[in-house]
């Protein structure tokens, strides 16, 4: 039996590498397809100059600052959340695909966090964006790390790189009304970003999305001290936009721990003169979400938010592969938290079970705004030329929900 075992193993090798090969060929080929598609699409644009990748991609670590008291707040927050996760319900605790993450990518940096590893953590999360410690929410284009962090990049990956970008920074100029330069997305250089320099702006990857989504959830607000809440918030990209274009306002987010504590790294890093409260500090009521200027929050903290205290609900993408059951509690954490609306951004599949349990559970709550978007599309994200179907199957939609009192149908 032993025997027949290994040679199903033996047998499985070879299928297993001619798959892979093929996948690696399908993404080299897509790859020059787009690239030489880019090429044509922007000849004779001056922003279509590789140096602008080669300059974006280098080195830029800052090495100079003392962030050791900030770590150790982090690793105490971190220790907090995972011990009192285990004990959550379900539905907020990581999904499958999470898990994976984190048995895959994320060893190191939880093993840095749990122990206060303080020289550790230091050295990754300074590189993050290029270290393991990003995975999951950042990562090279096309997972190629070697190709694009290994030295000389080549003018095939430059092309594909800076195709895909000029894209969307032409998306994004449309879907914000050409309201903004390029300039407008420069970030604030925690970590090791990497992206495109264009006229002396380093614009980081997916900064462009980030900042979209900032300036139309800023849109949406009514008052002048209102409470944001966001749910995945990742490393912090939406925050730091949202954060230095409106100060006044509270911004609070519920994720993983491990994001949680990369984007308190990263938000504390560009904003230290803000008053953060992190998990296990101070209980989290009405009167300490008051006082503070940035929450960040594990997922489970959710269910002890109080009543009607968030102005507005925004979530990209993170609801779109939850169970309907676990879906279902979300929900009810919104319906209960919000005052003003609900704005979110999801799969098709993922909207229209959001769109079914709120006709069905939260009555309240009524669809204002709805429409496709078109940032995840194969042709915006550059993950190739694509035809109909393939642009159908990446389309993700954009939905705003209000308070009945508020409701009014339009398109976005």
């Amino acid at each position: 039996m032993k025997g027949l075992v290994v040679k199903l193993n033996l047998l499985r090798r070879p299928i297993q590498t001619a798959h892979a090969f093929k996948a690696l060929f399908e993404t080299r080929l897509n790859m020059w397809k787009f690239a030489n598609h880019g090429a044509r699409r922007f000849k004779g644009d001056t922003r279509f100059d590789l140096q602008n990748v080669t300059d974006g991609f280098l080195n830029r670590i800052d090495e100079s600052s003392d962030d050791a008291e900030l770590l150790e707040r982090i690793c105490s927050a971190y220790i907090r959340a995972v011990k009192q996760q285990e004990r959550a319900p379900e539905a907020y605790r990581a999904s499958e695909w999470w898990q994976q993450v984190r048995q895959r990518s994320l060893g190191p940096v939880i093993q840095a966090l749990l122990t206060r590893d303080v020289d550790s953590l230091r050295r990754m999360y300074r590189n993050f964006y290029r270290d393991p410690c990003s995975a999951g929410l950042l990562g090279a284009p096309n997972g190629m790390s070697k190709a694009y962090f290994g030295g000389k990049i080549k003018d095939v990956n430059r092309r594909f790189y800076l195709s895909h970008v000029l894209y969307r920074f032409d998306y994004w100029s449309t879907q914000t009304d050409g309201r903004f330069t390029l300039r407008d997305l420069a970030g604030p250089g925690v970590g090791n970003p990497f992206g495109v320099k264009i006229n002396g702006t380093h614009i980081s990857v997916g900064a462009e999305y980030a900042h979209y989504c900032a300036h139309r959830v800023d849109g949406l607000l009514d008052s002048q001290n209102p409470v944001v809440a966001e749910i995945g918030g990742g490393f912090g990209g939406m925050a730091y936009y949202l954060l230095r274009d409106r100060p006044t306002f509270t911004y609070l987010d519920f994720d993983n721990p491990e994001s949680i504590a990369l984007s308190s790294y990263y938000l504390m890093k560009a904003f230290p003169s803000l008053k953060f409260l992190l998990y296990g500090e101070e209980a989290l009521t009405k009167e300490a979400i008051a006082r503070a200027d940035v929450a960040l929050m594990p997922a489970f903290e959710l269910e002890s938010m109080p009543a009607e205290c968030v102005d507005i609900m925004f979530s990209s993408l993170s609801m779109s592969d939850l169970s309907s059951e676990t879906l279902a509690e979300y929900l009810k954490d919104v319906d209960r938290m919000t005052r003003q609306g609900f704005l979110h951004v999801a799969k098709k599949q993922a909207s229209d079970l959001i769109s079914d349990l709120i006709g069905r559970g939260h009555a309240s709550l009524k669809l204002a705004e709805t429409g496709s978007s078109g940032w995840h599309s194969h042709k915006v994200s550059g993950a190739g030329v694509g035809g109909a179907a393939g642009l159908a199957a990446s389309t993700t939609f954009e939905q705003y929900y209000v308070r009945e009192a508020t409701a009014s149908m339009s398109c976005i």
